[in-house]
């Protein structure tokens, strides 16, 4: 009960630095407890611990045989971040609308009527966002990307136009592309302080 609060405690802050990390990692190993003997949070922790990091001004590396990202790595490319994201797109929908006054019909003779009043159709456009693939959203030190089973795409940081962040997900501007590449994730936290700390450090 006393760890828990422990955890707690050093994730009210929402970030974990590596003297909390250790101080933690003690107390465990003197009581002789595991981490699923606590109100421990694996998701948060590595949350916290990676922010923290990047406050520091250092990104976590992810070596080979720790990733499932199928890319082929450039000299000195490091990847920094990957995650299960989906590939979404925005589309011009038409949809068929009837508008018009009272309208109804005079009986002539046996079988046949004549239609009076005014009906008209008419079409109504408009935008919604569409899901184009499921893949994983990465990053490296040179470049952000998205591969999946049938999209992909990937913008070196000096091609980024600009990034932001939405309701409907992250939008990634590249230079001389009109439209942007919008990727819906679980958490933009981490990957959003990555992205803008690689920009800056790049300025």
């Amino acid at each position: 009960s006393a760890l828990s609060g422990v955890f707690q405690n050093i994730t009210s802050d929402q970030r974990i630095t590596e003297e909390e990390r250790l101080s933690l990692e003690v107390l465990l190993n003197h009581f002789g407890l595991q981490t699923k003997d606590i109100k421990f949070d694996q998701k948060s922790f590595n949350k916290f611990y990676i922010l923290a990091l990047i406050d520091k001004g250092i990104l976590p590396e992810i070596t080979e045989g720790n990733h499932n990202i199928n890319i082929i790595f450039k000299k000195g490319e490091i990847l920094h971040f990957g995650a299960a994201s989906v590939l979404r797109k925005l589309k011009r929908v038409t949809t068929r609308i009837n508008y018009g006054g009272l309208t109804g019909s005079i009986k002539i003779m046996k079988g046949i009527r004549y239609r009076v009043g005014s009906l008209g159709i008419g079409t109504e456009s408009k935008e919604v966002l569409a899901s184009e693939d499921n893949g994983m959203f990465y990053i490296t030190n040179q470049r952000v990307g998205y591969i999946g089973s049938r999209k992909q795409f990937s913008v070196p940081f000096n091609k980024v136009h600009s990034f932001e962040l939405r309701p409907e997900g992250m939008y990634i501007f590249k230079e001389g592309k009109e439209t942007p590449h919008i990727i819906t994730l679980d958490d933009y936290e981490v990957p959003s302080s990555m992205i803008s700390f690689i920009i800056n450090k790049e300025d």
